[in-house]
């Protein structure tokens, strides 16, 4: 049985499709990454999952049952900004969500506030909370009642890069307990360090349903990022174009550009032989970021 499941999902605002016949199935245990640009469609597909909108046409499931209906309560969520009771304390919010959703034991509060590295502020009021900590109490609250499947939006939102770490592997632990996450963000970087499979959507329709390899081959192939710098900045932008790679970015001295594999090991050579003098050349390998711009066709390259 799988745990989520998509089918034909439409959400349509007047004459405008948010997101268009949107289907996929992910199975109990997964940690799959719903990417794609602010706007994307990736919020209110969450919110049909969640129960929150109702879809226009199509349907939603969780764990077998539609949504909406009694099933969500074996849901956790943090679906756009988390919203609190900012004169109670972190953990009178999340006493009042346990009573709200019911048969949640009073130590699971504690449980949760110590997950996510929040027991010494538990007595602080969240309207002192930073960002970054309603972040951390947002996701305490989704998993007070062992929720069966998450829905996380845009989760790090707020963190700094030790948080992001960390919400990085308390998500992992998570999902060590047999948990389905389905997580969206913008920050791909962030994504391909958890996900086993990624979801691309882009202007509300779904773009890919698989694992970052075969992204990365169904965006043309495999490519290696090179940062690189030369003694003139101009000549090195100039004979890059005139191998056909267009910078990814550029600078004064520098650049960062996709090669395809195969050409990656003569850049060098062939920047040499154009005069250019570089004076570093460092590859990295394709990333979940570059095979989804690529997929999209951003990098003016069609998609």
């Amino acid at each position: 049985m799988n745990a989520i499941t998509a089918t034909n999902l439409t959400k349509r605002y007047g004459r405008t499709d948010a997101v268009s016949n949107v289907g996929f199935e992910i199975a109990s245990g997964e940690i799959v990454g719903f990417v794609g640009p602010n706007g994307a469609g990736k919020t209110t597909t969450l919110r049909m999952l969640a129960g929150l909108i109702r879809p226009t046409q199509g349907r939603a499931a969780i764990l077998g049952k539609p949504v909406p209906g009694a099933v969500l309560g074996e849901v956790g969520t943090m679906i756009e900004e988390p919203s609190f009771y900012p004169y109670m304390t972190g953990k009178q919010n999340l006493q009042h969500a346990a009573a709200l959703h019911g048969g949640v034991p009073p130590q699971r509060i504690g449980e949760t506030l110590e997950f996510v590295k929040l027991e010494n502020a538990a007595e602080k009021k969240v309207r002192a909370y930073s960002q970054g900590m309603r972040q951390r109490l947002a996701l305490a609250r989704s998993l007070l009642w062992h929720p069966k499947v998450l829905l996380l939006d845009e989760p790090t939102n707020g963190l700094d890069p030790t948080g992001i770490a960390e919400f990085r592997e308390s998500l992992k632990q998570v999902a060590a307990t047999g948990a389905t996450v389905l997580i969206s963000s913008h920050i791909l970087a962030e994504v391909e360090k958890i996900v086993d499979r990624v979801l691309a959507i882009d202007k509300g329709a779904l773009r890919f349903d698989g694992t970052l390899s075969q992204l990365i081959a169904q965006a043309g192939g495999q490519h290696v990022r090179y940062s690189v710098r030369a003694q003139d900045g101009p000549a090195l932008m100039q004979a890059l174009r005139d191998m056909g790679y267009e910078p990814v970015e550029a600078g004064a001295d520098g650049a960062l550009v996709d090669v395809p594999q195969a050409e990656a090991s003569d850049l060098v050579f062939r920047l040499a032989s154009a005069g250019v003098r570089v004076t570093s050349a460092t590859p990295s390998a394709e990333n979940l970021e570059s095979a989804y711009l690529r997929l999209v066709g951003v990098d003016g390259k069609p998609s």
